[in-house]
This record gives structure tokens, C-alpha cells and sequence, in this order.
């Protein structure tokens, strides 16, 4: 009998903020558990589905959290909501993941604030993903190699030269689109690519 009823409502009224915010962010991770789920079930074959693009491409940059967080850049995602495409999606994923995990590795050198920009338009029927980082860039004369195999400015720190090779094999083969690439030091690196909206 000793409690005031101002007490009570107060313990009451917090227990309430706590229970909510648990259930939030146990929401929260439900949903990035299904998305990693999502995205390593999709790398692992290669069937067709339709998706929500802007969604799928938010699934793969939480899955890349720990490297991009590890790395200390920002990643920013522009893309309308109602982009809907029929395609491969872990093929779309190989390509994400790539393009982050190199960008992270060859381009922010002496960049304490590293940030890349991930811009998404459609037109007709085609969408166009732009790719752009604010890091260190690369000399004109090596942008002729960047897609050829075993091309790496890493050689023995761990850079194999595959993943701008495999980028492009993905985009051009089982995605039918196309890349190309813009760069020039200190200006930091472009990707263009273009997708059907339909997959062949």
C-alpha cells in the first residue's frame, strides 16, 4: 500500500515504451533474417522471378552491413518504390555485392569519409542503374583493363582481378544488359548499367 498512483502509472506507462520497442526491433530482425535468407537463397541459383527492385536492393546493401560498417562508408540508394522487374535476382545480387565489395577494397585509400551512390531510374523498358563512388578513382589508360580478368591494382593484398571481370560477364550474359564505366583520378568511379525490365 506503500506505492502512489503517479508511481504506478509511470512503471506502467515505461513497461508499455519497452514491450514496443522489443517488439520493433524483434520485427526489425525478423525481417532482415528473411531478407539474408532471401538474398543467399537467390545467389545460390539462377531462376526468374518477379521483385520490387528498390526492396531486393535494400535486402542486399543490410546484408553487406558488417563489410560497409567495417569500411566506415555510407552507402545512399535513390529508387522509386513502384519499380517492378522480372529478372534474375541472384544474378542482380552477385552484381550488388561485387560492385560494394570492390568499391570498398580499391577505393577509399587515405578516405576517412567514403560514400557511395546507388541512383535507379526506368525508362520504358529498361531500368538504369548508376553506380557511383566519391573514392580515389583510377588512371584513364587502366579503364580499357578494369574488365579483363586477373586486372587488379591489389596484386599480393588480396585482390584476385575477377570481380569487375565477373560483373561484366553477369550484366552482359545472364542479365543481357550492358556496363560501362567512367573514371579519372581523384574523381572517383562511375558505373552505368542497363537491364531489361524482362529478362530473356
Amino acid at each position: 500500500n506503500a506505492i502512489k498512483k503517479a508511481d504506478l502509472k509511470f512503471y506502467l506507462d515505461t513497461a508499455k515504451q519497452s514491450a514496443t520497442l522489443i517488439q520493433s526491433n524483434l520485427s526489425r530482425a525478423a525481417n532482415l533474417v528473411q531478407g539474408f535468407k532471401e538474398v543467399a537463397v537467390d545467389q545460390s541459383n539462377d531462376e526468374i522471378r518477379s521483385f520490387n527492385l528498390k526492396e531486393y536492393l535494400n535486402e542486399i546493401i543490410a546484408s553487406l552491413h558488417p563489410k560497409i560498417k567495417q569500411s566506415r562508408c555510407q552507402i545512399e540508394l535513390t529508387c522509386a518504390d513502384n519499380i517492378n522487374i522480372t529478372s534474375y535476382p541472384g544474378a542482380i545480387a552477385q552484381v550488388i555485392t561485387n560492385l560494394v565489395v570492390n568499391t570498398i577494397t580499391h577505393a577509399f585509400e587515405n578516405i576517412t569519409e567514403g560514400s557511395i551512390f546507388i541512383t535507379v531510374e526506368q525508362r520504358e523498358t529498361h531500368i538504369f542503374l548508376h553506380f557511383k563512388d566519391n573514392g580515389c578513382g583510377i588512371p584513364i589508360e587502366n579503364i580499357a583493363k578494369l574488365f579483363e580478368p586477373f586486372f587488379t591494382t591489389k596484386r599480393g593484398q588480396g585482390g584476385s582481378g575477377l570481380g569487375t571481370h565477373l560483373i561484366y560477364n553477369i550484366v552482359t550474359s545472364s542479365l543481357n544488359g550492358k556496363i560501362n564505366v567512367e573514371s579519372e583520378p581523384g574523381k572517383g568511379l562511375r558505373y552505368d548499367i542497363s537491364l531489361p525490365i524482362e529478362a530473356l
